[in-house]
């Protein structure tokens, strides 16, 4: 991991590009033969030596060039446009330098030898070049230089394949660099808006401004514009600092975090500054949008010198790779058997295979064992679709979980461990990934279900009573009391239903016959644990969402008696599914509404205000000025569309001082806090909401009022 000809490269970047425009031009006669080595000589009148070599998109590429008298040598290899594929230096002056890499377009290459930077003034220098290409996928080596520039958005369409990692040893390291100016990182914007710094550091230490001191002796200098509260748009700045004395060095991750938008949803643009030892890298520069978070890396080396990765960009949740890179690189993986890989800036991820059975139960655990690794899984069907993502295995903790994903389909199965930031991530670290298969105690009826265009699956552990309700596009509801609505939707099978238990694994299951395909638009998925029928065990509930034979949502979900989960997913009019988040209902904790305060209307008694809920805009925040003792109304009626109103009245701290759902519950959806008597004078917030707030589904426009009442 560590690269310490690195900073080497850089005074030779320019003496490279220079002379290679002239140098191919006499390359007539000088093609490489994969696999047969070839002689040259690097002297006075020639300091560099130009070779082509004729390559296949996703060879591999192995370039060795060496000598006799231990003279230290550099290669590069550059495409028939001129763009630098891949550099190497003779590090430890032994007189061989060796580069590999897999290739992304056929074509001409050009392979160009010179001397390493700091050599002296040695006449001739006789070498040995060969270059091997071969149709087996290798490990990338992905490097920059300390002038390269940080693009707003990584290169996430390039891909280059890795080679699968199966050696269990734990030989990820990482050093100590003495520093006498320290290290500092800051984060620059120009807006009024709640941005937060993180970095974490090679050893696993996270600094923030909810951690501001980490083990290996940096700290944070505190949260600026926190929630909008008290802002300030002059260069409002965070700042992480390590001081003089020993860094860790290796890899060090930067993420900008987009908190909340004080600037009416305007995107923010920022600078990063990164200072090791007093050399300045180059600023990284972007913009963000509310709520997306932003990666940068950069290493330090043993040696002192530090470099950016090059690698940055909005963090998504995208495959680190193709899918094509992703199977060829696969590894096959045995049930109940460890293994261990390791994370880095060259290769982001590892792939492993399993053979699956339709309906088994499986269970992927992916445990950083140490460095900095934010671990990250995918789970992937024969077809590369994304069966099930598990970023966190709960809450504070960064380890990876995919648990009890109910295959749906007999097949090859392919797992894929990374990092959060995927590609451009910066954490790096070995890792142990094991996987566990169980074959449920599914009734005949459950392998017997009828299949549909739309299938909603729900199993649990229990006796207890979980209600599985599935609202349509149009606000329909089909459950255990509705079991078929006019769009198509039926309940074919419903678990310990009033406490009558199961035979075997306890399930319900809600379709869309294939002869009647869900309309386009917005569902709702709910699960409400109804009664724990004496059974006090936990509840494991898994929840599969199926949309034309694809996955499209799967989640694990532990709720407590009388709480219900709530998720929501989009059918396009394409054929295509989109799904949201998917939680327990928390009430107004759910819903981040500090930020809206500062453009809040205010709502006048007697003048009505209209909204639009959507599935970009969960709340709306009003303001009312009251006395203790006053007594109001306030009404949120649907005025359109598959609304299902919700309202709160949240006093200056936070407090919930009323709350209503259904005016008149199983009647009136709209939602009405009748007679409130005002605690105290000042002023009131109200959220105006759906029901399930930040997971709820439907959505249409409104009439909000407030009456006074005395």
């Amino acid at each position: 991991m560590h690269r310490t000809w690195v900073q080497r490269l850089l005074l030779l970047v320019l003496l490279v590009l220079i002379p290679i425009g002239a140098a191919t031009a006499q390359t007539a006669g000088r093609t490489l033969t994969s696999g047969i080595p070839i002689v040259g000589t690097l002297d006075g009148s020639a300091i560099v030596q130009v070779y082509t070599l004729d390559a296949a998109a996703g060879q591999t590429v192995e370039i060795i060039v060496q000598n006799t008298l231990g003279v230290p040598l550099a290669v590069t290899l550059t495409s028939a446009a001129g763009d630098l594929v891949g550099q190497s230096v003779d590090d430890d002056a032994d007189g061989r330098a060796t580069l590999s890499l897999s290739l992304l377009t056929d074509g001409a290459y050009y392979i160009t030898v010179f001397k390493a930077g700091g050599v002296g003034s040695i006449s001739s220098v006789p070498f040995t070049l060969s270059a091997t290409a071969t149709n087996r996928a290798a490990s990338a080596t992905i490097e920059t230089t300390a002038e390269a520039t940080i693009a707003p958005e990584a290169t996430q369409d390039t891909f280059v394949a890795v080679t699968p990692f199966v050696d269990p040893a734990n030989t990820f390291t990482t050093g100590q660099l003495v520093t006498q100016s320290g290290m500092t990182i800051s984060l620059t914007w120009n807006s009024t808006d709640d941005l937060d710094l993180e970095v974490r550091d090679p050893v696993g230490g996270s600094l923030y401004w909810e951690t501001p001191t980490v083990a290996s002796g940096g700290t944070h200098s505190g949260n600026i514009n926190q929630q909008c509260a008290v802002t300030t748009a002059d260069a409002p700045t965070e700042t992480a600092t390590w001081s003089p004395g020993g860094i860790p060095t290796g890899g060090y991750e930067v993420l900008v975090y987009f908190q909340g938008s004080c600037n009416n949803g305007a995107p923010a643009s920022f600078t990063i500054n990164v200072g090791v030892n007093g050399i300045n890298l180059p600023p990284v520069q972007s913009s963000i949008n509310a709520g997306d978070v932003f990666v940068a890396g950069y290493e330090v080396e043993d040696s002192g010198a530090s470099a950016l990765t090059g690698l940055s960009g909005v963090v998504t949740d995208f495959l680190p790779d193709t899918v094509e890179n992703i199977l060829a690189a696969a590894t096959p993986i045995q049930f109940g058997i460890p293994l261990g890989g390791v994370i880095e800036n060259g290769a982001p991820y590892r792939a492993f295979t399993f053979d699956g059975r339709t309906n088994d139960s499986i269970t992927v655990s992916l445990e950083a064992t140490g460095g900095s690794l934010d671990s990250f899984l995918f789970l992937l069907d024969g077809a590369g679709n994304v069966v099930q993502i598990n970023d966190d295995a709960d809450i504070g903790i960064t380890n990876s979980l995919i648990q009890n994903a109910l295959l749906p389909f007999d097949g090859t199965y392919t797992i894929v461990a990374s990092r959060y930031g995927k590609r451009i991530g910066g954490t790096e670290g070995p890792f142990t990934i094991n996987v566990t298969s169980q074959a449920l105690d599914l009734p005949a009826e459950f392998l017997a279900l009828p299949r549909g265009a739309l299938e909603v699956r729900l199993l649990w552990n229990t006796g207890a009573d979980l209600q599985l309700l599935v609202r349509d596009s149009a606000g329909n509801a089909v459950f255990d009391d509705v079991p078929e609505i006019r769009s198509g939707g039926r309940l074919a099978a419903q678990g310990n239903v009033n406490c009558r238990a199961s035979t075997g694994t306890p399930f319900s299951y809600v379709y869309w016959p294939t002869e009647l395909p869900p309309r386009p638009g917005v569902y709702e998925v709910e699960v409400w644990f109804q009664n724990d029928c004496d059974d006090l065990n936990p509840v494991s509930a898994s929840l599969f969402v199926t949309y034309n034979g694809q996955q499209i949502f799967n989640d694990t979900i532990r709720p407590s008696e009388l709480e219900r989960y709530l998720t929501s997913f989009t059918i396009n009019a394409d054929g295509t599914a989109e799904p949201s988040d998917g939680g327990i209902i928390r009430g107004v904790t759910d819903l981040n509404y500090t930020p809206e305060l500062a453009a809040a209307a205010a709502l006048l008694a007697g003048e009505p205000r209209s909204g639009i809920i959507t599935q970009d805009n969960k709340f709306d925040v009003f303001l009312f000025t009251g006395t203790a003792g006053e007594v109001v109304n306030i009404a949120m009626n649907n005025t359109s569309g598959t609304l299902d109103p919700l309202l709160y009245v949240v006093d200056t701290v936070g407090n919930v001082v009323a709350e209503n759902d259904d005016a008149v519950a199983g009647e009136n959806t709209d939602a009405l806090i009748a007679n409130l008597a005002l605690p105290a004078d000042g002023q009131y917030i109200i959220i105006a909401t759906h029901f399930g707030g930040r997971y709820g589904g439907t959505t249409g426009t409104y009439a909000l009022t407030l009456t006074r009442l005395n």
